[in-house]
């Protein structure tokens, strides 16, 4: 199997269109990615995101929505998409407000019987952390016959501090930010000097609530096939969360 035929890369590769388009309607300066497509698209996670978040800023809600809303239905991506076997079959604006601004599509791909559902989300509580402005991964871009373009991101290390709040403020603990600290650790990125608050013990409470079975449900299907089997274990999944939890202990 290709990444091509792949249902996550082929929705990885509209976000990577996506983004392209928007720093042609959009002034890069006012926008930041961040979650798991920042980890992604510039620091070489293996995990695909289902969806694409970004921080906006200066940018008022109807601005956003129209330049967005060009972009969706405009022929420039469609032709695009088109040429690599893609379609936006639908998409809507659930939520347009002065905190946050969602759109909602489905996608076809060739090859692909069923279809493919994603989001992209503007939170428009500014952008406190650092951020660098540079081309996504080279790698990535290749993979997929991409022209390589520049977009404002957060650092691994504003990426580490955002995914530590995420795992200690979510309603429900996901499994997908105990790995992504996992990446960002094996990456390189020390909580050393972080000054976290003590709340991190908090969030080392939930990584450890985490079972190998939820890891593999909520997880493993955003793997690629090869990946897939290698993380298909659970004393690995022991061992990550380990990791995760004795990086946090610098928070008590």
């Amino acid at each position: 199997m290709t990444s091509f035929a792949h249902p996550i890369a082929c929705v990885e590769q509209f976000h990577l269109l996506f983004l392209e388009q928007l720093g042609r309607k959009l002034d890069k300066r006012h926008y930041a990615l961040k979650g798991g497509c920042n980890l992604r698209f510039y620091l070489r996670s293996i995990r695909y995101s289902e969806d694409m978040d970004l921080d906006v800023q200066s940018t008022p809600v109807e601005v956003l929505e129209d330049r967005v809303e060009q972009i969706l239905s405009g022929a420039t991506l469609g032709r695009i998409l088109q040429a690599r076997g893609l379609t936006i079959t639908r998409y809507s604006a659930p939520k347009q407000t002065e905190t946050t601004q969602r759109w909602k599509l489905t996608l076809t791909a060739k090859g692909i019987e069923l279809p493919l559902h994603t989001k992209i989300e503007f939170s428009r509580r500014g952008i406190n952390d650092p951020v660098t402005f540079e081309g996504v991964d080279g790698l990535l871009m290749r993979e997929y016959q991409i022209t390589p373009f520049l977009a404002s991101h957060y650092t691994p290390e504003a990426a580490f501090r955002q995914k530590v709040h995420a795992l200690i403020h979510r309603s429900q603990t996901q499994a997908r930010d105990i790995f992504d600290l996992a990446h960002l650790l094996r990456s390189g990125v020390s909580p050393q000097g972080m000054e976290p608050p003590r709340q991190w013990r908090e969030a080392q409470q939930n990584a450890m609530s985490i079972s190998f079975a939820v890891f593999k449900s909520q997880v493993l299907a955003f793997l690629s096939p090869d990946h897939q089997a290698q993380y298909d274990d659970s004393q690995m999944w022991d061992d990550l969360v380990l990791r995760v939890v004795e990086a946090l202990k610098g928070g008590d």
